[in-house]
């Protein structure tokens, strides 16, 4: 069960590090954020007051199309811990297929676009927490405030919170990392960039169903050792 924890923790920094790349490519070529909105809403707030009615409209919709997302994710998957019994592969799948699609009729235009923040939308709430500590995969200002608190809680000797304040420190760093190469890849391929996401999402799916498998696995095997069997 400890390699099947690990491998799902790794799936989880792979959430952030694709958080990370969609969003700092976004910010590249759109000059947009479309990840976390606390920005946003502020650029919103100024262009309202500049009377900039065009940008406060294109933000709100990158806010909307996020928020639809999100509300998708919260149909489909019921309560907000982390769970392997539920179909995120499949999600994920979608999400991928989508971006491809959307990329071969449609790249330049605004649906496009605003597909990115749906995608985010999507990603961020399918799961919100795992054994208690809050998930974040599209953004980390959370992650960073929780890491400084779980780092607190060590220091008054609560030694159990240590592995939570280094979960919150590798979202984070997974967030950095898939930002970075998301610059470098950008750089290298333009557009085609979103073509390496699309399958991105497509490879975290599979690395979802093999977890998944192998969890199940593992119970199995498990089980027939019971003595109470």
């Amino acid at each position: 069960m400890k390699v099947t924890q690990t491998l799902l923790l790794n799936w989880i920094y792979m959430l952030c590090f694709f958080g990370g790349f969609i969003n700092t490519v976004s910010v590249v070529k759109y000059s947009y954020t479309i990840s976390h909105f606390t920005g946003n809403t502020s650029k919103v707030a100024i262009n309202i007051a500049s009377g900039n009615i065009m940008e406060v409209l294109k933000l709100i919709f990158i806010m909307v199309s996020f928020m639809i997302g999100a509300t998708i994710s919260g149909y489909m998957v019921e309560g907000r811990e982390f769970n392997l019994k539920r179909r995120y592969g499949y999600s994920f799948v979608a999400l991928g297929l989508g971006l491809l699609i959307l990329y071969s009729i449609a790249r330049n235009s605004w649906i496009f676009f605003y597909y990115l923040p749906f995608m985010m939308g999507v990603q961020n709430g399918l799961f919100i927490s795992y054994k208690g500590v809050v998930v974040r995969t599209s953004h980390v200002s959370g992650s960073v405030t929780d890491a400084g608190v779980y780092l607190g809680h060590c220091l008054r000797g609560k030694s159990d919170d240590r592995w939570k304040g280094f979960f919150c420190f590798y979202m984070v760093l997974a967030f950095l990392l898939g930002g970075f190469f998301g610059v470098e890849s950008y750089v290298w391929l333009k557009s085609k960039v979103f073509i390496l996401v699309g399958f991105g999402y497509i490879f975290i799916a599979g690395v979802y169903f093999f977890l998944r498998h192998r969890c199940r696995s593992v119970l199995c095997l498990e089980e027939e050792r019971s003595p109470f069997k």
